[in-house]
């Protein structure tokens, strides 16, 4: 998972914290305010998550996938288990 944000971005800053709170191994990418940047994907500006080929651009919808990736982390966390159950 790559995190593009760009410098004294406030809210880019909210998202890298939420995503280290959620303990999501990730790997953030400054980019310039100004000018393009070769690493971004094509047509989008900061902030943009990328998980495994999924683009996410903007605060609100990296917000919610984080959000979603937190729900699934916590249900993990409650059901991981050695036991098999079978019906």
């Amino acid at each position: 998972m790559t995190l593009f944000i760009t410098e004294n971005c406030r809210t880019c800053a909210r998202i890298r914290d939420s995503l280290d709170e959620t303990a999501v191994a990730h790997e953030t990418v400054v980019v310039p305010v100004r000018g393009r940047s070769e690493q971004l994907p094509e047509g989008t500006d900061p902030p943009v998550l990328v998980d495994d080929g999924h683009v996410i651009q903007g605060s609100g919808g990296i917000f919610t996938y984080v959000e979603e990736l937190r729900h699934l982390k916590n249900d993990w966390m409650k059901y991981q288990s050695d036991t098999y159950y079978c019906e």
